[in-house]
């Protein structure tokens, strides 16, 4: 039996399992738009950053890129729930922290911009209401990957799409990888298709937002792209040789990783580690790393690199010289519209802080 049959077979049995968890995604955000489950919202602006998918869209480069635009001229918070993270409640991020404590991402975003208020809560209303009360001059929240935490009504709600997997023909989970209904899209009120290729053509943007027309939402296109690579260590001895790469992962959608490696190093002798999303590096994942990479280089991602400083802090071990990390920015066309966009919903709706329920 070939691969392509045992897969087509699996996501037949899977179906029904997919029917049933779409029938209780679909009652449930029934149920908050009738006004039959309580959502909040908040006089201050509120927006999130958010997806319909499993999967990395690139939810935290881009509330990245809303804090790069935003923050000269706007006090900014960010709230995330702290994914993975082996704390409990509300908890504020700082610099030191480690990524078991307060999750990585939060931890990314933090020592990017430690100017910036960032904390986690699983409870979104109370990490918002926790904030306005510790910040009385903030001037907006940034909620990451929220689009289905409906106890919350954001001001703006920005839905990411992977231009390399278009959501149209997608199934719900677990057959597919769809974590909300298409219906729910229009709820949003700007779309971004991301991970789009340098030299997309108008054909092909024009072919996206197609797709999506029906929802009438403005739609933007936004690719990555990479900085300079930089040591983790900070002993002044690493030295960036690219004929040999190891790229580590545990990212979502590994694969634009590698790929961008390939682009920036076409030369390079390139292998690749994988691990799952979100993965905690342990003593055994870090001695096979070093062991394959002998005399090559380590890459990894951002991402990554906050999850394998924390390893080597809580075990008091020195980082070797060979590691080093990728760092991406998100590119956004039409980027003038765009900002502009984010720039006037933030100064129409700043107001001061204060909670009313719908």
């Amino acid at each position: 039996m070939n691969n392509r049959l045992v897969s087509w077979l699996v996501y037949l049995l899977l179906l029904p399992l997919s029917f049933i968890y779409k029938t209780a995604v679909w009652l449930r955000n029934r149920l908050y738009d009738s006004g039959l489950l309580m959502s909040y919202s908040f006089r201050i602006p509120v927006i999130s950053i958010g997806n319909i998918t499993v999967g990395g869209t690139g939810k935290t480069p881009h509330t990245e890129y809303l804090i790069d635009i935003l923050q000269q001229n706007f006090n900014v918070a960010v709230l995330s729930r702290g994914y993975k993270r082996q704390s409990k409640g509300f908890l504020y991020v700082e610099v030191d922290d480690s990524a078991t404590k307060t999750g990585d991402e939060p931890l990314q975003i933090k020592r990017k911009y430690p100017a910036v208020v960032v904390a986690v809560d699983a409870d979104r209303v109370h990490g918002i209401r926790q904030l306005q009360t510790d910040y009385l001059d903030l001037d907006l929240i940034l909620l990451d990957d929220a689009f289905q935490h409906r106890r919350v009504t954001p001001s703006l709600n920005i839905v990411l799409i992977d231009y390399n997997r278009p959501v149209g023909n997608d199934s719900m989970l677990p057959a597919g990888r769809l974590r909300d209904c298409l219906s729910s899209l229009y709820r949003a009120d700007i779309i971004v298709i991301t991970k789009c290729p340098a030299n997309i053509l108008p054909d092909e943007k024009q072919k996206h937002a197609d797709r999506l027309k029906k929802y009438n939402k403005p739609v933007y296109f936004s690719r990555f792209e990479t900085g300079e690579t930089y040591p983790l260590s900070d002993s002044g001895k690493s030295s960036f040789d690219s004929s040999k790469l190891l790229a580590v992962s545990g990212i979502a959608n590994p694969a634009v990783f590698f790929e961008e490696l390939k682009t920036q190093y076409p030369e390079a002798d390139i292998e690749a580690i994988a691990f799952a999303d979100h993965h905690i590096f342990s003593e055994e994942d870090i001695r096979c790393i070093l062991k394959k990479a002998d005399s090559h280089t380590i890459v990894t991602t951002e991402k990554d690199s906050v999850r394998l400083i924390a390893y080597f802090h809580r075990t008091n071990k020195q980082i070797p010289d060979n590691i080093f990390c990728l760092p991406i920015k998100v590119k956004i066309d039409d980027s003038d519209s765009f900002n502009t966009n984010i720039t006037n919903h933030v100064r129409k709706n700043k107001e001061n802080s204060g909670l009313y329920q719908n």
